[in-house]
């Protein structure tokens, strides 16, 4: 009995040192979700940058402005892609690891208690059946 309480409260320690990582790594995921966010916004909010300053016959013009404009146009073909697609898909990506963890994290939480109490009442019967024995 012993020797099933002693194996039981270590998987118990060997839980909790699980839960208190995950959820260490829980917050860690949502502050680099929040800073993840906070960067697509201040880089959706440069992509006039792409475009500055329009080019005209008065500032620049011919083949080398056109070809200029042509990297421009694939400029603006790749930062569509990334601030749309790509940082969005990352997003979804975060949400549903930290849903993921979340879930784990509640399951683990059940577990641990329920370890507990399994911990709790064995010790209660040894220490039952241990008076038991002194009396007798």
């Amino acid at each position: 009995m012993i020797g099933s309480i002693l194996g039981e409260t270590l998987a118990l320690d060997i839980m909790k040192v699980d839960l208190s990582m995950k959820k260490e790594f829980l917050t860690e995921l949502k502050a680099c979700r929040k800073e993840l966010e906070k960067d697509k916004t201040e880089f959706s909010d440069s992509k006039k940058t792409i475009t500055e300053p329009q080019l005209s016959s008065h500032s620049w013009q011919g083949s080398l402005a056109d070809s200029f404009n042509r990297i421009r146009g694939l400029m603006k073909t790749a930062y569509n892609d990334i601030s749309g697609k790509q940082l969005s898909d990352l997003l979804s990506k975060i949400d549903e690891r930290i849903k993921s963890l979340e879930e784990d994290i509640h399951s683990l939480i059940q577990e641990v208690r329920s370890l507990e109490k399994k911990i709790e009442n064995a010790k209660r019967e040894a220490r039952s059946k241990w008076k038991m024995g002194q009396e007798i």
